[in-house]
């Protein structure tokens, strides 16, 4: 009998690998992997914002230039004076103003019509396709971080076995967590002091197990207890160590990302972890509630930005949204909207190369349902996350991601790890703007495979530049951009996992 079913048989599993009893007054979870004997990260960390509800995308991020949005949302539209202008056809919604210092810095990616083939437009199904990672015809029962952390990441990053492997803010453990093979990889809880009291004047049981059939699964369960005592201490005083010194929103995300900010700064080696915010599932009466739900998103994530930078640790950190779809292009007789299909999500932070990734949805070329198409696999969202902020091996993508999906030119990666030197460094093209060439100069520290990319804003591959082994040295490349159109390119240079991205504008 393996160990998930000895504790389900005794009753002390509740869902796919939550634990709801407790020893001693200590809270059980299997997160059996972190018992590995493994060293330090490096460092990085993602945080994911989930809009539980299904985000209207069409009002976040506003073609305020196409016609046939308005004549679809007579009511519901947002005008272009409205509009906080990120472009001369797109704009964020109203709500959103203090995002926009991020945006102008460079710092806040937009990245437009995310979504999967054959989208399904159920709350609970397409919530488990997201966090599954999985095709909208095929049934996951793990997350696809929770595969990440067993299976990947004590391979090629590993973590202190005295810190969670992942942090979920909230009373419920998340589907995104779980691995079938190890169940819970996280622990979640509502405030570190809140979990410190579960477990305050508990002591582990340190006792040797009896020499029966059960004794070794009795030992497991033993070793999760006294983990979740060390759990619980390291993570208040981690908490307890630093203080915030950004003034966050009194709204449940705000403190979600408060306490964030100060476990990151507080030096806890956790690598993920995800907050939430509900209330999108917007079908009557939308104008206020979205309003009001995207000002807590954008005030909350304004104040964690800056809290990061203040305690000097936002060069570590990406943030990325998401929701389980958009919705519907028109708008209902209620004054809402019903569920949909691809939307825009925004990855924000230090590393992060800024701007709007895709066109704008094209109204006038929906699905059959009348939805808007996807241009973004959500999977490439996460593959950029895991190779490019996480440092995984691309190779390994299939055993977190079911297969191999294109990474998105969205975060910059200057090294292998923390204070190591720079295997390689890409400087500005020079002239940029330019008409129609310009240079590219890159450096090699290490001889090593390179491989230098230009890709389109829309992330589209324009051309390879250099695809071969390079020895040390200083080298450059032109870029002729006299047959593509003006607009903003990026040149992307890539060594295994580790990338590097500049961005160009050619204007003509």
């Amino acid at each position: 009998m393996d160990r998930r079913s000895f504790l389900r048989n005794l009753g002390i599993v509740a869902g796919a690998g939550t634990v709801s009893m407790a020893i001693g007054n200590i809270p059980i979870r299997a997160f059996s992997k972190s018992f590995l004997n493994i060293q330090a990260v490096n460092g990085k960390v993602i945080v994911l914002l989930q809009l539980s509800g299904g985000n209207d995308g069409l009002n976040t991020i506003i073609p305020f230039e196409d016609s046939l949005y308005y004549n679809a949302r007579p009511s519901l539209g947002i005008s272009k004076e409205q509009a906080v202008h990120l472009s001369n056809l797109t704009g964020m919604h109203p709500s959103l103003q203090p995002l926009k210092t991020f945006f102008d810095d460079g710092n806040l990616a937009v990245v437009q019509n995310v979504g999967y083939d054959d989208p399904d437009r159920s709350h609970f199904r397409s919530t488990d396709i997201w966090l599954s990672a999985s095709d909208s015809d095929i049934i996951i029962n793990d997350g696809w971080v929770g595969r990440y952390l067993a299976n990947v990441l004590p391979d090629h990053n590993p973590i202190n076995p005295e810190h969670p492997m992942a942090i979920q803010i909230g009373s419920t453990q998340s589907a995104l967590l779980e691995c079938t093979c190890q169940g819970t990889m996280g622990i979640s809880f509502e405030s570190p002091n809140q979990f410190y009291q579960l477990i305050q004047g508990s002591t582990a049981d340190n006792d040797p197990p009896p020499d029966t059939i059960a004794g070794n699964q009795l030992k497991y369960i033993k070793e999760i207890a006294a983990q979740s005592i060390r759990y619980a201490e390291i993570i208040k005083e981690k908490a307890d160590s630093v203080q915030n010194l950004a003034t966050y929103p009194d709204t449940r995300l705000g403190r979600q990302l408060a306490i964030v900010a100060e476990l990151i700064a507080g030096g806890l080696e956790t690598p993920v972890y995800l907050t939430s915010i509900g209330g999108f599932d917007t079908h009557a009466g939308q104008s206020g509630p979205h309003a009001n739900l995207l000002s807590e998103v954008a005030e909350a994530v304004a104040a964690f930005q800056q809290d990061l930078d203040l305690l000097r640790v936002a060069d570590r950190v990406v943030l990325m949204t998401f929701s389980e779809f958009g919705r519907r292009v028109r708008q209902n007789s209620s004054g809402g909207t019903d569920h949909g299909t691809a939307a825009p999500l925004f990855l924000i932070g230090k590393n992060v190369v800024g701007g709007i990734y895709g066109k704008n949805p094209d109204l006038a070329d929906l699905d059959n349902s009348g939805d808007i198409k996807f241009q973004y696999d959500f999977r490439q969202l996460y593959a950029t996350l895991l190779t490019d902020q996480l440092g995984m091996p691309a190779d390994r993508l299939p055993d977190v991601l079911q297969r191999s999906f294109e990474s998105l030119p969205l975060i910059s990666t200057s090294n292998f790890g923390p204070g190591g030197p720079l295997a390689f460094q890409i400087e500005q093209n020079y002239p940029n703007p330019f008409n129609p060439a310009t240079t590219i100069n890159y450096s090699v520290r290490v001889p090593q495979s390179i491989k230098l990319e230009v890709f389109t804003a829309a992330g589209d591959r324009v051309t390879t530049l250099v695809n071969e082994h390079q020895e040390t040295g200083n080298y450059s490349v032109k870029f002729d951009g006299g047959k593509y159109p003006s607009g903003v390119y990026f040149a992307s240079i890539r060594s295994g996992a580790v990338k590097q991205t500049i961005k160009m504008m050619l204007i003509k």
